[in-house]
């Protein structure tokens, strides 16, 4: 292993601080490593570790900058880069949380608010089940070892320094954002279609027997509907979550494509 990173001058220093830059920026918005349960210093570490633990192994080409403004600059890349790589990765977990605040609501458990312990956000009771799932299956599957590769892979597709932001790059963030409405409906299809034919049901019944109060019948008959359909469709709800962890890594080296230098 190469130590000469233990050389305590300024240049090397400078190189070292772009590489952490661009890890704690994927590390603080990624899923799992970027939960707020995880707290700021337990990220700040492990940050530092996998930073020195690549800085010590691999060939850095970048002349340092002895001006302020253009380092800030480049800074203020490898910050971007880490951010959007993390936000990338981040975005089945988004649909996720969609798809169950779409299933809450159908259900009924639109009041019914708690405290993610993820996110540290009020989210429905569904939304956060599903999230905790998504948990489960990322790390079941190896889904971090796919994001610190991928980590590692962009350190010799985008050198430090070689970062280019065009309007391409905004383009293929939007084009993966609106991904997550479509994830979201392919997660909550099953469970939402099951409602709207109970739903319908209770329409039809409410209109045969006048006198039957459908409130007070069919508020208990969705949620029984809608949990049940849940714990049914969670062979199948895995099944869609490691094809859409499977695209992460695509996506990722997607995006790494498109901030390519020209």
């Amino acid at each position: 292993m190469d130590l000469t990173w233990l050389d305590f001058s300024v240049a090397r220093w400078q190189v070292f601080l772009l590489v952490f830059v661009r890890i704690i920026g994927v590390i603080a918005v990624s899923p799992f490593f970027g939960h707020r349960v995880i707290i700021s210093q337990a990220k700040v570490g492990l940050g530092l570790v996998i930073a020195v633990t690549l800085f010590s192994s691999m060939p850095v080409h970048i002349e340092p900058e002895t001006e302020f403004l253009p380092y800030l600059i480049l800074v203020a890349k490898e910050l971007i880069l880490g951010m959007l790589f993390g936000y990338t990765a981040r975005l089945v977990f988004f649909a996720v949380q969609f798809a169950g605040e779409i299933i809450g609501i159908d259900i009924g458990f639109g009041v019914v608010n708690i405290i993610d312990p993820l996110s540290a956000e009020q989210i429905s009771v569904i939304a956060t089940f599903k999230n905790l799932i998504a948990i489960v299956t990322f790390l079941a599957i190896d889904g971090h070892h796919v994001l610190l590769n991928a980590l590692i892979e962009s350190f010799h597709m985008l050198p430090l320094g070689g970062i280019h932001l065009s309007s391409g790059v905004g383009e293929g963030i939007i084009d993966m954002t609106a991904q997550v409405f479509i994830m979201a409906i392919q997660i909550s299809a099953p469970v939402i279609t099951a409602l709207f034919l109970t739903s319908l049901a209770l329409g039809i019944v409410a209109r045969t027997v006048p006198q039957m109060n459908v409130f007070i019948v069919g508020f208990p008959l969705k949620i029984g509907v809608g949990v049940a359909m849940i714990m049914i469709t969670l062979p199948l709800f895995q099944v869609v979550l490691i094809k859409l962890f499977s695209d992460i890594g695509p996506n990722l080296s997607l995006l790494l494509t498109q901030m390519q230098m020209p």
